[in-house]
């Protein structure tokens, strides 16, 4: 665990939260410095701990109780989903706000850290400024999240439902873009949704065309921007 250095005594970030000591998950070392500033600028009252990898950071969740987590989803040993599952599965992480920093703002990037249990996503490639407002507002009620993930949320539950429409796809070219899209083979979808293969196979070639898509991560996306697919 590194950079670990206490600058307080506690952190009170308000009754959504607990211990008074904020945690940092991030492996590039000059951005994790940067953030624990940002974090003792914000909350100069508070202690923090910051670690570069998941094996550290679930360390950390066990022995530890957090008010704050500031967490990166991509780190060299994993993914920090699994810290924040780890924080909201513990006895001493339900009262943790957790905090997603960085820069991926794909759908499926955000609406899986939000459901898995982080309370606010935030771009660290922001400015100072701008990332200590959002930790201020925390004790403040207001939920940090960086402008284009609040746009982003608001085009996907206002959007999708257009662009299903617009996508006309049929009821069966939904049902077979869910089950592709969450990693079932064509053999696999044909069985569940009682059809031919070759039948899905046509179902797949049709809605690729529709939605110009040329791979399964592609279909994917798309799944996520229509609504259709659920990325918990």
């Amino acid at each position: 665990m590194t950079g670990g250095t206490p600058t307080g005594n506690h952190l009170d970030t308000g009754s959504n939260t607990g211990a008074g000591t904020a945690l940092v998950v991030e492996d590039n070392a000059e951005t994790r410095e940067w953030l624990c500033h940002c974090l003792r600028a914000a909350l100069p009252d508070g202690r923090v701990i910051a670690t570069e990898s998941l094996r550290n950071a679930l360390a950390a969740v066990q022995s530890e109780s957090f008010s704050l987590a500031l967490v990166d989803l991509g780190l060299p040993d994993g993914s920090g989903l699994d810290v924040i599952r780890a924080i909201r599965r513990s006895e001493k992480g339900r009262s943790t706000y957790i905090v997603v920093a960085t820069i991926s703002d794909d759908d499926k990037s955000v609406f899986t850290a939000l459901k898995s249990g982080a309370q606010g996503y935030i771009l660290k490639d922001q400015d100072r400024d701008r990332i200590v407002s959002y930790l201020r507002g925390i004790p403040l009620g207001n939920v940090p999240l960086s402008n284009q993930v609040a746009r982003r949320l608001v085009e996907h539950f206002n959007g999708s439902v257009d662009a299903l429409e617009e996508a006309a796809l049929a009821p069966r070219e939904q049902d077979v873009l869910r089950f592709i899209a969450k990693g079932f083979s064509v053999a696999d979808t044909a069985g569940i949704l009682g059809l031919q293969t070759s039948t899905v196979k046509g179902y797949v070639k049709s809605l690729y065309a529709k939605l110009g898509i040329n791979s399964r991560a592609e279909a994917t996306s798309e799944a996520i921007r229509l609504g259709l697919l659920d990325v918990s």
